[in-house]
């Protein structure tokens, strides 16, 4: 299978229908919280421009955010191939041994999903909190297709490991998807806010 960050938005999604294809949930799931990672990206740039007509340094926050966002989306995208290939080796083993640990492999990179969505949530919130603008939505927006990410990961993770109690990753998932959850809803919540208050200095 090729590469899915290699491929065209409708190929990638195409090979999610495929039964022929190693894609299923996790990849889904990865590829939401990229695309997520690039508005985050895009909303935090049209910030720090915003900002920095106060001040040369008043978008250095955003500009951070920027790259942290890149480098986010670039790992989602190789989380998702990481995914691909432990689904695809799942799918290849039977009852036993050999299923266990396959499924236990297949639990880190729903993980590393997980944990990457909440930081794609989390700095979304950063740009949110960070004025009132017209794009200012498009960020909350990443903030909740990254927190399904998360909690949609985190389920798999659970599903998973199911039968090893013991395991911290499920644990490690849900909190992850509980600090996604938390960094969208406190985005959404500011937006609101912003959109009932009067317009101040921020805003554009």
């Amino acid at each position: 299978m090729a590469e899915l960050g290699s491929r065209g938005v409708e190929e990638a999604v195409a090979a999610l229908a495929s039964p022929r294809e190693p894609a299923a949930a996790g990849v889904a799931s990865a590829l939401t919280a990229a695309a997520a990672a690039g508005v985050v990206e895009l909303a935090a740039g049209l910030a720090a421009n915003r900002l920095n007509e106060q001040g040369p340094d008043a978008g250095g926050r955003m500009r951070e955010l920027v790259q942290q966002a890149g480098k986010l989306r670039a790992r989602l995208l190789a989380s998702a191939d990481e995914d691909a290939r432990a689904y695809a080796r799942v799918a290849k083993t039977r009852e036993g041994r050999d299923r266990a640990r396959a499924l236990d492999r297949a639990s880190d990179p729903p993980l590393a999903i997980a944990e990457r969505a909440a930081a794609v949530a989390e700095r979304a919130a950063e740009v949110v909190d960070a004025g009132d603008w017209t794009f200012t939505a498009d960020a909350v927006v990443a903030g909740e297709l990254a927190a399904a990410a998360a909690r949609g990961c985190a389920r798999l993770v659970e599903a998973n490991l199911a039968d090893v109690p013991e395991d911290p990753r499920p644990a490690r998932a849900r909190a992850a998807a509980d600090s996604a959850a938390g960094a969208s809803r406190s985005a959404a919540d500011r937006a609101e806010k912003a959109r009932r208050s009067p317009v101040d200095s921020t805003t554009g």
